[in-house]
């Protein structure tokens, strides 16, 4: 993953150059940079492309250079990297990765101590980096570690099965918990606002856009970060599809779509 991780890190140092913005705006931007990349590499139909122009003309005409450029290019390489790394080989996703007690390992190891524990149930690949973005814009210290946790079923059941073997209770509130006593934090917070609006069932992407309060969820994190570092990480993410209904959002979907996040979590640190 680290060479994946590495194109993330330029994105988001890209995405810090527009901190300023409001970040519901900033996270729409990034959403549809990745959005653009992926449609570009699942050989998407006219009707689909014409879906996503038509909210990409809602963005501020000055901010569109750095989406089809920049934050376009560098969402291709990522996508391409993660793509070959954890689901375009012959050979079946990393067992490590998708193994709690391996993800505590690594994060006893190169996390250590943090303040709090935040788990956002589904948060994907685009609110990480926009945060990500946006605390870099505000001069904290960002890391987006070179782990991910490794979903290949892309559901919250196949990390919360895992507590029951570590005596915990099977549901998400367990993990944040768990997090928390590993890593010495003060506090943990399970939110569920992105993973609610995911299973409307087939929401589209300018529903999604629209439903998605990021700065409701940047403003909660804020308030943390000000007093302490925190870990933030996920279950797992969401995936673009684009087929005969057009462009939704889902989780845990079976088949080739043009971002298949939901398979991977990342963690980030802020502090």
């Amino acid at each position: 993953m680290h060479s994946s991780l590495s194109e993330l890190e330029r994105i988001i140092e890209a995405t810090s150059s527009l901190g300023s913005l409001p970040i519901n705006i900033l996270y729409k931007i990034v959403f549809c940079s990745f959005a653009k990349a992926g449609l570009s590499l699942f050989n998407a139909t006219d009707d689909q492309k014409a879906e996503l122009e038509s909210l990409i003309k809602t963005i501020p005409p000055t901010f569109k250079g750095l989406l089809e450029g920049k934050l376009y290019l560098n969402a291709l390489k990522f996508l391409r990297s993660i793509n070959l790394s954890l689901w375009k080989t012959k050979k079946p996703i990393i067992p490590e990765e998708a193994n709690i007690h391996f993800i505590l390992n690594f994060l006893r190891k190169n996390v250590g101590k943090v303040g709090g524990i935040i788990v956002l149930d589904c948060a994907s690949v685009p609110e990480m980096v926009a945060m990500a973005g946006k605390f870099a814009h505000t001069s904290r210290n960002v890391v987006v570690y070179s782990m991910i946790f490794a979903n290949p079923i892309g559901t919250t059941k196949f990390l919360t099965e895992q507590l029951t073997y570590l005596g915990r209770e099977s549901t998400l509130k367990y993990y944040a918990q768990l997090l928390k006593e590993e890593l010495k934090a003060a506090f943990s917070i399970k939110k569920s606002s992105i993973d609610l609006i995911v299973h409307k069932y087939g929401v589209s992407i300018s529903d999604f856009l629209n439903l998605l309060n990021m700065q409701e969820i940047f403003e909660q994190i804020n308030h943390f970060v000000k007093r302490n570092s925190v870990l933030i990480t996920s279950d797992h993410g969401y995936d673009l599809v684009a087929d005969e209904h057009g462009l939704y959002i889902t989780h845990g979907y079976k088949r080739e779509s043009p971002l298949n996040f939901s398979r991977i979590a990342l963690f980030l640190v802020i502090d």
